[in-house]
């Protein structure tokens, strides 16, 4: 679990926790400036990120081969979880139920007696990220060349596929996406051959073309046609639907009044336009980013997400063996998807489906996850080639030790 003699101060990539140390200052200056004076959701954030590096240090010294072999128990209770969010109400089991918000049934409440506010809620979803990310990688070492057999392509397509299924049935259509994508990101990188590629995108495009025409349609069937098919219509006709736009086009107005510099870096205290912004705290904080920072402000943030990105992919570049190319990959993958997916609501790319800015977003469940992410990130990094090969070395010279002592 705990592999002491393979990790070395040197490998620990403090540049990765260096980024987060500032993300979640930016976070906490502007959750501070946003919430309203009966809330306490500063000293939550402030909380959550003290307990959330302390989480990612611990998991950062766990071996990830340690937390690979447990995937079928991680797969198995992630199922377990997501059945809980959608299907136990408070009056089957009053400890530990699903919970609504929004219309959508994403989150786990324990205690609080079925009231609005009370108890904690988390949501399994975000722990579908890091675990279909270790349950893949593992998966697809087992397996091996033979993925790109029938049945064995059609196995790991189902298992990974599943717990996406449950988070679409939530619903949560953004989440979907970005798990989609990474699941699809990881079977490319974990050795899917041309020969299904190719066929895949010639069949796969015109279908994903078909799909987006579908659920566009009065008659489609895929789509909740109150919360989910409207929203992707309003993105297509903003003209239309005024009251779905209401965020967004307040996030495009609160982006637009910071300039190029922002209104906190040059002292304007003027009125605020993110306060016409719902739950700016979270999925649109990055609108308060542009409002207070700027137009440089915004690419500051954005290039931290970019360089931590580069950073995990050069982890698993130099990852000691393929699983922790696949899961480093995967992970940083993720993250970067999250960001695009998260930054393309907030100026009105994408539809207005609800996904948090990692690390900035207020959220203890979004917060604490991607603080886990990261420390299977950072063990990977501690467990590069040349450590791999240090140890080898080490193990070798050491018995040449004691064959000499022996003699």
């Amino acid at each position: 679990m705990f592999r002491k003699l393979h990790y070395h101060i040197n490998n620990y990539k403090f540049s990765i926790v260096s980024i987060i140390i500032l993300l979640g200052t930016i976070s906490l200056v502007l959750i501070q400036k946003l919430q309203d004076s009966d809330e306490n959701q500063f000293e939550r954030q402030l909380y959550g990120l003290i307990f959330g590096f302390f989480v990612m240090f611990v998991v950062s010294l766990i071996d990830y081969h340690f937390i690979a072999k447990l995937y079928i128990l991680l797969y198995l209770g992630n199922i377990v979880l997501m059945m809980i969010c959608k299907y136990v109400t408070y009056s089957m089991f009053p400890l530990v139920y699903g919970w609504q918000h929004f219309q959508a049934r994403r989150w786990i409440k324990i205690g609080g007696g079925g009231r609005a506010g009370q108890g904690f809620e988390f949501m399994p979803s975000e722990l579908t990220k890091i675990i279909l990310i270790v349950c893949v990688a593992t998966i697809l070492v087992r397996v091996g060349e033979r993925m790109n057999r029938f049945w064995y392509l059609a196995g790991i397509l189902v298992f990974g596929m599943f717990p996406i299924f449950l988070v679409f049935d939530q619903p949560d259509f953004s989440t979907s996406i970005v798990l989609i994508a990474t699941f699809l990101f990881m079977l490319y990188i974990g050795g899917l051959s041309y020969k299904i590629i190719v066929p895949g995108l010639l069949v796969g495009i015109p279908l994903v073309s078909f799909l987006f025409w579908y659920i566009q349609q009065p008659f489609q069937k895929l789509l909740d046609p109150v919360w989910q098919q409207p929203r992707i219509l309003s993105i297509l006709h903003p003209e239309r639907y005024p009251d779905l736009m209401y965020q967004q086009n307040n996030a495009a107005a609160a982006i637009e009044s910071g300039g190029m510099f922002g209104k906190m870096i040059i002292g304007d205290d003027s009125f605020r336009l993110t306060n016409y912004v719902p739950v700016v705290e979270s999925d649109f904080i990055f609108c308060s980013v542009a409002e207070e920072f700027g137009f440089f402000g915004c690419l500051v943030v954005v290039g931290f997400f970019f360089l931590l990105t580069f950073i995990g992919f050069r982890i698993a570049m130099n990852a000691r063996d393929r699983l922790g190319y696949l899961i480093a990959s995967g992970i940083s993958v993720a993250i970067c998807l999250q960001t695009i997916v998260n930054i393309g609501v907030v100026v009105s790319l994408l539809p207005n489906t609800g996904i948090p800015l990692p690390f900035m977003s207020s959220g203890l469940s979004s917060l604490l996850t991607n603080m886990m992410t990261i420390g299977v990130l950072l063990n990977v990094g501690l467990q590069d080639k040349n450590t791999a090969l240090e140890k080898e070395k080490y193990d070798m010279d050491l018995k040449v030790l004691l064959k000499d002592d022996l003699k």
